[in-house]
């Protein structure tokens, strides 16, 4: 099995907890520079392009359960370091390294390229859901703070 690794900003990783919106799946969109574009393609997976800030990408990724229904282990991930992973979420816009393979199939007389996620190392974490979209404003409303009384409505 020829395996690969790309780098790029990482977009809804979900390598921690698999992806269950449409199937069960470990995955992760990749962001691609020139280089990294030309080798996935040049590999036959497909290249992806929603006009939004993550422009070409590619989804690697891997189903949960084989054809049998016998589950299948989540991805290795591991810190810049190698070190194993603390289980925290991978927020969008991390810099990662993506371990993959390809494989080939054939389905209702359809066929093509697909990916085999094997590995991610965070580079660089952007952590998932740990920022706010305001700063903090003094002295200003605090939702269950302060020792005002709740009044109750005149009407």
């Amino acid at each position: 099995m020829d395996t690969h690794i790309i780098s790029g900003k990482a977009y809804w990783a979900s390598v921690v907890k698999p992806n269950t919106t449409y199937e069960d799946t470990w995955q992760v969109d990749v962001c691609l520079d020139e280089d990294s574009k030309s080798m996935v393609e040049s590999l036959g997976l497909t290249v992806q392009n929603k006009g939004d800030e993550k422009g070409d990408f590619v989804k690697i990724k891997r189903k949960v359960y084989k054809n049998d229904g016998a589950m299948r282990p989540a991805p290795i991930v591991k810190d810049s370091e190698n070190n194993d992973w603390d289980g925290r979420l991978i927020g969008n816009g991390s810099l990662v390294n993506v371990k993959f393979s390809t494989y080939d199939w054939n389905y209702n007389n359809k066929q093509g390229k697909a990916s085999f996620l094997l590995a991610v190392q965070v580079v660089d974490l952007v952590p998932y859901g740990g920022g706010s979209e305001f700063e903090p404003v003094k002295d200003g409303f605090v939702v269950g703070g302060g020792s005002e009384a709740v009044q109750e409505a005149p009407f």
